[in-house]
């Protein structure tokens, strides 16, 4: 049993690196300063007359530099000023439209929906069909490089009654920007996830936000984070690259997966398979695996040996007409643990695409605690190093770089176990502690889990909607 810590990872920038992406930007600007980028970011914008106007109002705003959250004990590091999202500083782009962009829906379009419609599920369609005909539009018409879609402050009283708030202290929000973290209800993100799920025919990316973003509330993140969070975003879903992980050695790629499963909508189907593979600069795809048969003496979803060896080398194929160049090494994370099939499957695909690097790690919550002397929890990069197969990883808690815990809850740590590796398990601790960071819808760097489990989850929430003959985007920017 060994203790160590691991440093936090820096993160990679147009002209240097830094271990915050809010900071990398603001002083280094973004990784791909000096390839081809969205210097100018074409928007569409859809809503409520009002709504539309109280985004644009809060676009023009952000043009400019917004203070950081001011409090009795500031964290200036946590809390960072926004530097103004405009041609000459950070980000090095701007947002352009002109009215031909901006979609108006009508008050009494809603009031109709509400008064017709009883039933919340048909309600929640007939309104998100309101914003997809406007999509449907400007992806004809104009061709915008993303679509902003605002909710009217008391848009949650269109599609539910009395529903309850959804609270999780061990899982993230994963679900559509949001710019102000706060808790929104299941109605709410169902319709957001159907609205993503429905849209993506239109291959134009989609971003949603409530129109309170102009004026936030106390409830809500400081304007300054919001701001962050919110361009950030948007410059990934316009094609951006805002940082991207350190490589170690250029001469060797790297690629990152993830294997998560999820229910159908009614949760009396059958269980289905995803994957998303990216590189370090988080440029890959995604892909539906078969549909699989949940044992009676496990319920814990499996592929078979052939659906393993499928889904891998579809994934690794779609990769490489992405990337135009084959991983020297995968790593390949799942959050639950691997089956015999599972690992025959997944290793033989590799081989035969000549990757003789595979690790193959499963990445759980951890019912391990470790505690530390004073009011304070572990550090954030803590390891706890059982086993060469079994690992315990602290990718929550005390922050340096913050001064502080920036959290609510007292946090929980990481399970790793690897079911069969070539690389260090160090190495695959302190790449698990980096895969963190590369949440373009976040810009505070501490995430619990790392984005190929992330995204892997995200995506599932979203594929729900989806028919089995239904057209799916590959890239992530269009469930996130």
């Amino acid at each position: 049993m060994k203790l160590r810590y691991i440093e936090e990872p820096s993160l990679q920038f147009g002209s240097n690196q830094h271990i915050c992406p809010k900071q990398g930007i603001y002083n280094y600007t973004p990784f791909d300063i000096t390839n081809v980028r969205p210097e100018k970011i074409t928007v569409g914008i859809i809503g409520k007359g009002e709504s539309v106007d109280k985004v644009l109002e809060w676009l023009d705003k952000c043009k400019a530099h917004i203070d950081g959250k001011e409090s009795k004990n500031p964290h200036p590091t946590l809390f960072l000023n926004f530097c103004g999202f405009n041609k000459d500083v950070g980000f090095m782009s701007e947002v352009v439209y002109d009215d031909t962009y901006l979609r108006r829906i009508n008050n009494t379009e809603f009031d109709t929906i509400i008064k017709a419609k009883k039933d919340l599920e048909e309600r929640i369609i007939d309104i998100a069909n309101l914003y997809l005909s406007e999509i449907k539009f400007l992806s004809k018409n104009k061709k915008p490089d993303v679509i902003i879609c605002a909710l009217s402050e008391n848009f949650i009283t269109y599609i539910q009654d009395t529903d309850t708030p959804v609270i999780d202290e061990d899982e993230e929000t994963t679900s559509e920007t949001e710019v102000d973290e706060e808790e929104i209800s299941k109605k709410e993100q169902n319709f957001r996830r159907y609205l993503k799920a429905a849209a993506m025919q239109h291959n134009i990316p989609i971003q949603i936000v409530r129109d309170r973003i102009a004026k936030p509330t106390s409830e809500m993140q400081d304007a300054a984070s919001i701001a962050w969070n919110f361009f950030t975003a948007l410059y990934y879903k316009a094609a951006g690259t805002p940082w991207a992980l350190v490589r170690k050695d250029t001469a060797e790629t790297t690629c990152y997966a993830g294997i998560s499963f999820f229910k159908s909508r009614d949760k009396t189907t059958t269980q289905t398979s995803i994957a998303q593979i990216f590189n370090e600069l988080g440029k890959g795809v995604i892909l539906r695996g078969e549909e699989i048969t949940l044992k009676k003496n496990d319920r814990t979803p499996h592929l078979s040996e052939e659906q393993a060896f499928n889904l891998l080398s579809q994934s690794l194929k779609e990769y490489y007409d992405a990337i135009k160049i084959f991983p020297k090494r995968l790593v390949l994370h799942k959050t639950s643990n691997y089956s015999a099939g599972e690992i025959d499957g997944f290793t033989q695909a590799a081989r035969n695409f000549h990757i003789n690097q595979v690790d193959l790690v499963s990445i759980q919550q951890s019912d391990i605690r470790l505690y530390r002397f004073g009011a304070y929890p572990p550090m954030r990069g803590t390891h706890l190093h059982l086993t060469d197969q079994h690992h315990i990883l602290y990718t929550r808690g005390s922050v340096p770089y913050y001064e502080t815990y920036p959290g609510m809850y007292i946090p929980s740590a990481l399970e790793i176990k690897l079911a069969s590796y070539d690389e260090s398990p160090n190495l695959i601790c302190d790449e698990i502690l980096a895969l963190t960071k590369m949440n373009w819808n976040n810009t505070q760097f501490d995430r619990k889990y790392p984005i190929t489990i992330e995204c892997a989850r995200n995506v599932g929430e979203i594929l729900k909607y989806l028919g089995p003959d239904d057209e799916m985007q590959l890239k992530y920017s269009f469930y996130m």
